[in-house]
């Protein structure tokens, strides 16, 4: 990587010149492991096993790394800023790709200079309630929906008890707007494109982030990630695949599974080349609500499901991460041929989806 400092970065004198030499260091070690790490906060790296909550958005390939702001933290004691322009740059053209903007913060510990994340400085005003298994984060602003929150908390404990998993004790960051709630995790910039209602996991440290005005304390598709992750783990099943079970378990764009289905049923009258192979290998774009990939593939996860229950689905899973082991498994749980399943799938859709 190559970390240079913007303009108006001044780093001649301590201790923003110490930070910034902590800063390059950072990134020079985590490309040989991300723990444990010197140079980040050790009572983070306790808290959270995947200790660098941005590691997944911003450390994608992309070689330059621009320092555009290190200056003292409002209203922090001891607690530097360092915000971030993460970009490719072209080799002919010499034009920027800016794949993020993101801060992170430098706090003082034991006596040095080390990184931390921007999570708990940018919510230190933010709502918090503990229901259950789920600790619930909102804006000030924002009133909070206990009995609908307390439904979700219900929800994490009924699908735990359901695949004989352990409840994970999990944090649920929610906001109107997903680039509002990725925000506070110190994503300034993003592409998102115009999804701005949605939502994000992170199930190694049982976090959730999602922004919905809708469905803020009930957006249940990243909670069934953290609460279903040991099966991922466990049986690494195609992405899709997994996608459907969060999607059966918990819906999808604020919606429940049989609220998708009504859409779902309407696109497939209207696109019949559509197959199972279409959905676990190359979906289309979701629209709006729409995810024909997601909804697909939960609706044959609901077939699975009633024909065996859950010793079932898990029989399907273990099928492996090939899409089309995947299929072959369902159609013998389903006790279908194969070149029967795509029929059978679309009837059933028909007849749920209404």
């Amino acid at each position: 990587m190559q970390v240079t400092t913007g303009f108006g970065v001044d780093t001649a004198r301590a201790p923003k010149r110490e930070i910034l030499a902590v800063f390059q260091r950072y990134l020079t070690r985590r490309l040989d492991t991300i723990r444990p790490n010197p140079d980040w906060s050790s009572s983070e790296q306790r808290r959270w096993p995947v200790f660098d909550l941005l590691s997944g958005y911003v450390y994608q390939g992309f070689s330059h790394v621009t320092v555009v702001q290190l200056a003292p933290a409002v209203g922090q004691d001891s607690t530097y800023l360092i915000r971030v322009l993460i970009s490719a740059v072209d080799d002919s053209t010499r034009d920027v790709r800016p794949l993020a903007l993101y801060r992170v913060y430098a706090v003082r510990e034991s006596g040095r200079w080390v990184l931390a994340n921007a999570l708990p400085r940018m919510t230190r005003d933010w709502q918090r309630e503990t229901i259950g298994s789920v600790t619930f984060f909102l804006p000030p602003t924002h009133r909070f929906a206990r009995s609908r929150a307390a439904a979700t908390a219900r929800f994490v404990d009924s699908l735990a008890r359901a695949f004989d998993l352990p409840v994970a004790e999990t944090g649920y960051y929610f906001s109107d707007d997903l680039i509002e709630t990725l925000r506070v995790l110190g994503l300034e910039y993003f592409p998102l494109g115009s999804d701005s209602v949605g939502g994000r996991s992170n199930t190694a440290d049982r976090l959730v982030f999602v922004g919905s005005s809708s469905a803020g304390e009930t957006y249940r598709h990243e909670l069934a990630h953290v609460v279903l992750q040991p099966l991922v783990t466990l049986y690494h099943p195609p992405g899709m695949v997994m996608e459907g079970l969060m999607t059966w378990t918990g819906g999808s764009a604020g919606l429940s599974f049989s609220e998708l289905l009504p859409g779902l049923a309407e696109f497939l009258t209207r696109h019949p080349e559509v197959t199972l192979d279409t959905v676990l290998t190359h979906p289309p774009e979701r629209e709006g609500s729409l995810d024909v990939g997601y909804d697909g593939a939960a609706a044959l996860c609901a077939m699975v499901f009633a024909k065996g229950g859950i010793a079932a689905v898990r029989e399907w899973l273990s099928a492996g991460s090939d899409p089309a082991a995947s299929l072959r498994s369902a159609a013998r749980i389903l006790g279908e041929p194969r070149s029967g399943l795509d029929s059978l799938w679309r009837s059933w859709i028909s007849r749920s989806g209404p």
